[in-house]
């Protein structure tokens, strides 16, 4: 309103100047009154428009990373990580970075409004000639503007190909360094989509063209209808056609600042769209029955038997079609005892864990612990009884959930797995991970020790170590853990241990069978380490 008011008061001293009239005292004390409010208005207005998105783009965050972590296993596993990172990232990012313009282009529009009341308000046969030849224009850019938003919308599809293609260099650069013919028909397809992107990304620099002259040709376009046939409703060639002319050219600013802002606004709502995307596909496996908190997590604790009856687990396909089944499964699995999980593999070791531990939840039967079933309200508390360790295990840069760790034990432990000259621990985190695998599984084999839960899950934790602290796991840490009343699951082709267990189970395609009992490690190493 303010910036409408300051045209108005220009024609108004350039009316007084034209005729030879000296500008009043009063029109200067309203331009800078209008001025101030202009300037004092636009700034806090785009302040707290910029405050205002960064809230609710953070809330935004905040909403999709809890229900990424109150979605279940599977739904994760089926959605690209890599997408993931890059919408929560560019393409919020980008709409976080240019908001200020798209605030800026609102208040355009708003101040395009005002000037057209004042051109109705000098003439009505203006406002009429004025707004159809505004809208006339617009229509043409919005036009042209769907042509850009469907050419962009390809972009992210080209881009995403581009970026899975060249993450082959990368994590497949061994494979590829050491066979040439790998590498050229790598390259040789990666230029292909190279070239591809740059087609389409020329094509719509072409149409990007075409909208940066909009405002350009929307001038000279509208100060042409005013000059050229306004003066034909008028008697004379009148002053009003000057105001007329003025608040024209004023126009143009609004309307470029709109259209400037077009290509912007529509690439972010395609942004927010894939952002959109990944919220709904995170809430078709939402856990709306979760509870708040974890208080009753030690409804479990102290059990005596977990019951696996009939539970039976199916992967699928993206249409839905059953590619793998396993079960359904009877196991009962006791307080303080080791259990060997033995197989090929694809035999279903690792769909064992992931559905023993409650990371996936069976198409049918149930798990009950000591009699007792565990149902989705009370899969959080059934969780809170194990520690696992999976090949794709990952380490945190600190101890997360773990509260007054004493340094002096963590150290005992990083001697116990012989790192100590390689690992310290200082302010609830490891000095370094950069580590070889069978020793970062050692570091994972710390945490999970630290975390003292009442059933360990170790999915091949020993295929990365050398053959002395393969040792080590079986006649050392898995003896200490039983002999702390610990229930124990491994995962283990290492045929020469397997009499060290208590029972082993052994799973083909699927279905699972149970073997012979194995040789106690009280027998094997006088009661335990």
């Amino acid at each position: 309103m303010a910036n409408a008011t300051l045209l108005a008061l220009i024609n108004i001293a350039a009316e007084q100047a034209a005729i030879s009239e000296p500008i009043s005292v009063k029109t200067v004390l309203l331009y800078l009154l209008a001025f101030g409010i202009f300037y004092v208005a636009n700034k806090a207005s785009l302040r707290k428009a910029n405050q205002f998105m960064q809230e609710r783009l953070g809330a935004l965050r905040l909403r999709i990373a809890d229900k990424i972590q109150k979605s279940n296993l599977r739904t994760l596993e089926r959605l690209d990580h890599g997408s993931i990172f890059s919408t929560l990232s560019q393409e919020m990012n980008h709409f976080s970075h240019h908001f200020t313009l798209l605030s800026s282009a609102a208040q355009s529009l708003v101040l395009l409004l005002l000037c057209l009341v004042y051109i109705a308000f000098l003439s009505l046969v203006a406002f009429f000639l004025v707004a159809g030849a505004t809208s006339l224009a617009l229509f043409y850019f919005w036009k042209r503007r769907q042509a850009l938003t469907k050419a962009m919308e390809s972009v992210n599809a080209h881009e995403s190909n581009m970026l899975g293609s060249l993450q082959n260099y990368i994590e497949g650069f061994q494979e590829i360094r050491i066979n040439a013919d790998k590498n050229d028909a790598l390259h040789s397809r990666f230029k292909t989509i190279v070239y591809g992107l740059e087609r389409v990304l020329v094509g719509i620099g072409g149409k990007w063209v075409v909208l940066l002259l909009f405002s350009n040709a929307f001038l000279y376009f509208l100060v042409g209808v005013v000059v050229f046939i306004l003066p034909l409703f008028f008697q004379g060639y009148t002053d009003t056609v000057y105001k007329i002319v003025t608040a024209s050219i004023f126009l143009v600013g609004p309307v470029s600042a709109v259209t400037s802002a077009a290509p912007i606004f529509v690439k972010a709502n395609i942004g927010l769209g894939h952002v959109f995307e990944l919220e709904r596909n995170l809430e078709r496996s939402l856990n709306r029955h979760a509870p708040k908190s974890l208080s009753d997590e030690d409804i479990f604790h102290g059990f005596n038997t977990i019951t696996l009856d009939d539970v039976q687990f199916s992967y699928r396909d993206s249409d839905d079609i059953e590619i793998f089944t396993a079960g359904p499964w009877k196991l009962d699995i006791q307080r303080g005892e080791c259990l060997f999980l033995m197989g090929g593999n694809g035999s279903g070791k690792s769909t064992a864990l992931k559905l023993i531990s409650g990371l996936y939840a069976g198409d049918k039967g149930q798990i009950l612990v000591d009699g007792t079933p565990v149902q989705e309200k009370s899969l959080p508390a059934y969780r809170a009884l194990f520690s696992c360790i999976f090949p794709d295990f990952y380490l945190f840069d600190k101890l997360y959930g773990l509260r007054d760790v004493a340094p002096e034990k963590v150290d005992d432990l990083i001697r116990w797995m012989q790192l100590e000259e390689k690992v310290s621990f200082t302010q609830d985190s490891f000095s370094t991970h950069d580590l070889s695998t069978g020793q970062r599984k050692r570091l994972a084999m710390i945490v999970s020790l630290l975390e003292d839960r009442e059933v360990y899950l170790f999915d091949e934790w020993a295929a990365d170590q050398d053959s002395y602290f393969r040792e080590i796991f079986y006649t050392e840490i898995l003896p200490k853990l039983k002999a702390a009343k610990k229930t124990v699951i491994v995962v283990t082709h290492d045929d020469r241990y397997w009499h060290l267990c208590d029972r082993s189970i052994t799973l083909d395609i699927g279905v699972m069978t149970e073997g012979t009992q194995g040789t106690s490690f009280s027998s094997q190493t006088g009661g335990g380490a």
